[in-house]
């Protein structure tokens, strides 16, 4: 089943057979894909968009041959950036990202995170402790991080969930940014479209229950991608369609269920 949508900018690559009633449990969830098929090549970012929090989180962490509630320490291999990211209480902003750098001189190492550390807007708090900062502040830090760690994978789980909606726009630029850095391949498990179609060239679009993959699409954007574009317009109204198709047809087989 093709549909087209602004032109090339929107792809339908196929649609699955409709999914069985099934335990909501993350592990159960993850369990019923193929990690290494949906896994994103290197340069490649792939959105898991939709189905249930948990079983998302669970899959995007099983793309990374990870546990499904694993909170790694991130490494040059693996970068995980998640809501609630950790630090080294006791040690400054600036001692804390030294260790993204571990082969670097300290002359490298000083410059370096220096630099990070002003555009991610927390030059100023280089002396400070991560217990100091705000949640959008440790974001960007855990950002900062990352980009010097520049690891070859990197999941995202839903990083600005709370955080208030400017926080939100004052860190998606970062965000996208990191995504690109590198060219890594960079996997995003989260409910919004709108994150989705921005930073994602392929986005998976997941079932409420545990079951195969309602659809994906490959996104043909060019970047950077302007949300006010005709191609966005209509790549969001798509996928926002297609997401009330899923949550519908889980309602129905509920419904017939209790019947």
């Amino acid at each position: 089943m093709v549909a087209s949508a602004a032109g090339a900018s929107l792809r339908l690559i196929w649609k699955e057979a409709p999914m069985s009633i099934c335990p909501n449990d993350p592990k159960l969830f993850a369990a019923g894909f193929d990690a290494a098929a949906l896994r994103p090549a290197p340069g490649q970012v792939v959105a898991l968009l939709g189905g249930p929090a948990g079983g998302r989180s669970a899959l995007l962490r099983t793309l990374g041959g990870l546990d499904a509630a694993a909170d790694p320490v991130p490494t040059a291999e693996l970068g995980l950036l998640g809501a609630r990211p950790s630090f080294f209480p006791w040690l400054n902003l600036s001692e804390n990202l030294a260790f993204a750098l571990p082969g670097a001189t300290p002359f490298a190492r000083e410059g370096l995170i220096a630099n990070a550390l002003v555009r991610a807007g927390l030059g100023e708090f280089k002396d400070r402790r991560p217990g100091t900062l705000s949640a959008a502040e440790l974001q960007a830090l855990a950002i900062a991080r990352l980009s010097l760690l520049r690891p070859k994978l990197l999941l995202v789980d839903a990083p600005f969930a709370g955080l208030d909606d400017e926080a939100q726009d004052a860190l998606a630029g970062s965000l996208a940014e990191l995504c690109r850095q590198g060219r890594p391949a960079v996997a995003i498990a989260t409910s919004s479209v709108e994150e989705a179609v921005r930073l994602a060239d392929r986005i998976l679009v997941l079932p409420q229950t545990p079951g195969p993959l309602a659809f994906r699409l490959d996104n043909l954007l060019p970047y950077p991608r302007d949300s006010r574009s005709v191609g966005f317009v209509a790549l969001r109204r798509e996928l926002r369609r297609s997401l009330e198709k899923e949550l519908g047809a889980v309602q129905s087989e509920v419904a017939e269920v209790a019947a």
